[in-house]
Protein backbone atom coordinates (compact mmCIF):
# COMPACT_ATOMS: atom_id res chain seq x y z
CA UNK A 1 0.00 0.00 0.00
CA UNK A 2 1.42 3.37 -1.02
CA UNK A 3 1.32 6.25 1.47
CA UNK A 4 -0.88 9.07 0.11
CA UNK A 5 -2.76 12.13 1.34
CA UNK A 6 -5.75 9.81 1.76
CA UNK A 7 -3.69 7.50 4.00
CA UNK A 8 -2.66 10.53 6.07
CA UNK A 9 -6.29 11.68 6.35
CA UNK A 10 -7.54 8.22 7.33
CA UNK A 11 -4.97 7.94 10.11
CA UNK A 12 -5.49 11.45 11.50
CA UNK A 13 -9.29 11.23 11.39
CA UNK A 14 -9.02 8.72 14.25
CA UNK A 15 -5.38 8.16 15.27
CA UNK A 16 -4.64 4.60 16.37
CA UNK A 17 -1.09 3.53 17.15
CA UNK A 18 -2.04 0.18 18.63
CA UNK A 19 -0.95 -1.61 15.47
CA UNK A 20 2.29 -1.17 13.55
CA UNK A 21 2.12 0.89 10.39
CA UNK A 22 3.20 -0.70 7.15
CA UNK A 23 3.50 2.82 5.73
CA UNK A 24 6.66 3.72 7.68
CA UNK A 25 10.11 2.71 6.51
CA UNK A 26 12.21 1.10 9.26
CA UNK A 27 14.71 3.99 8.97
CA UNK A 28 12.14 6.83 8.80
CA UNK A 29 13.35 10.26 9.93
CA UNK A 30 10.98 12.83 11.40
CA UNK A 31 11.73 16.53 11.88
CA UNK A 32 9.47 18.18 14.48
CA UNK A 33 9.33 21.94 15.03
CA UNK A 34 11.17 22.97 18.17
CA UNK A 35 13.15 19.73 18.47
CA UNK A 36 16.92 19.95 18.22
CA UNK A 37 17.32 16.47 16.74
CA UNK A 38 15.08 14.48 14.42
CA UNK A 39 13.47 11.24 15.50
CA UNK A 40 15.12 8.30 13.76
CA UNK A 41 13.65 4.91 13.03
CA UNK A 42 10.15 3.52 13.22
CA UNK A 43 10.18 3.05 17.01
CA UNK A 44 11.26 6.64 17.77
CA UNK A 45 8.86 8.05 15.17
CA UNK A 46 5.89 6.11 16.54
CA UNK A 47 7.03 6.98 20.08
CA UNK A 48 6.90 10.70 19.25
CA UNK A 49 3.36 10.26 17.90
CA UNK A 50 2.35 8.30 21.01
CA UNK A 51 3.73 11.09 23.22
CA UNK A 52 1.88 13.73 21.20
CA UNK A 53 -1.40 11.80 21.44
CA UNK A 54 -0.87 11.21 25.18
CA UNK A 55 -0.59 14.98 25.68
CA UNK A 56 -3.40 15.81 23.22
CA UNK A 57 -5.66 12.73 23.26
CA UNK A 58 -8.44 14.11 21.08
CA UNK A 59 -6.09 15.48 18.38
CA UNK A 60 -7.25 15.01 14.81
CA UNK A 61 -5.99 16.53 11.57
CA UNK A 62 -7.98 17.37 8.46
CA UNK A 63 -6.27 17.55 5.08
CA UNK A 64 -7.08 20.91 3.48
CA UNK A 65 -4.77 20.72 0.46
CA UNK A 66 -2.22 18.28 -0.89
CA UNK A 67 0.22 18.01 -3.77
CA UNK A 68 2.34 15.10 -4.91
CA UNK A 69 5.30 15.38 -7.26
CA UNK A 70 6.14 11.68 -7.28
CA UNK A 71 8.81 11.81 -4.58
CA UNK A 72 7.40 14.32 -2.11
CA UNK A 73 3.91 14.65 -0.76
CA UNK A 74 2.92 18.05 0.61
CA UNK A 75 -0.06 18.17 2.95
CA UNK A 76 -1.56 21.32 4.44
CA UNK A 77 -3.66 20.34 7.43
CA UNK A 78 -5.79 21.82 10.18
CA UNK A 79 -5.47 20.32 13.66
CA UNK A 80 -8.51 20.07 15.93
CA UNK A 81 -8.24 19.44 19.67
CA UNK A 82 -9.46 20.57 23.05
CA UNK A 83 -7.27 23.22 24.62
CA UNK A 84 -7.28 24.89 28.02
CA UNK A 85 -10.18 27.11 26.95
CA UNK A 86 -12.15 24.70 24.75
CA UNK A 87 -11.91 23.61 21.13
CA UNK A 88 -9.00 24.89 19.08
CA UNK A 89 -7.80 24.79 15.49
CA UNK A 90 -4.24 25.16 14.27
CA UNK A 91 -2.73 24.76 10.81
CA UNK A 92 0.49 23.28 9.53
CA UNK A 93 2.19 21.49 6.66
CA UNK A 94 3.94 18.14 6.34
CA UNK A 95 6.47 17.49 3.58
CA UNK A 96 6.69 13.74 3.34
CA UNK A 97 9.25 11.86 1.25
CA UNK A 98 7.81 8.59 0.01
CA UNK A 99 10.02 5.87 -1.45
CA UNK A 100 8.54 2.62 -2.74
CA UNK A 101 5.25 3.52 -1.07
CA UNK A 102 6.72 4.09 2.42
CA UNK A 103 7.43 7.25 4.40
CA UNK A 104 11.20 7.67 4.69
CA UNK A 105 11.23 11.31 5.84
CA UNK A 106 8.70 13.73 7.27
CA UNK A 107 9.35 17.43 7.85
CA UNK A 108 6.56 18.92 9.93
CA UNK A 109 5.99 22.67 9.91
CA UNK A 110 3.72 24.56 12.32
CA UNK A 111 3.99 27.29 14.94
CA UNK A 112 4.68 25.08 17.92
CA UNK A 113 4.71 27.89 20.50
CA UNK A 114 1.30 29.13 19.34
CA UNK A 115 -0.12 25.59 19.30
CA UNK A 116 1.15 24.98 22.85
CA UNK A 117 -0.34 28.31 23.96
CA UNK A 118 -3.74 27.38 22.52
CA UNK A 119 -3.59 23.93 24.11
CA UNK A 120 -2.17 25.01 27.44
CA UNK A 121 0.17 21.99 27.14
CA UNK A 122 3.89 21.62 26.44
CA UNK A 123 4.72 19.30 23.55
CA UNK A 124 8.24 18.35 24.56
CA UNK A 125 8.51 15.38 22.25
Amino acid sequence: MTFTAETFQEFWAKPDLSRPSDNLHDDVIGYWPGSDEPVRGRDEYVGALQELLARVPDLTLTVVESADNGEYLFIRWVAHATGANGRIEHSGVDRIKVVEGKVVENRIFFDRAEFERKLGVSLDL
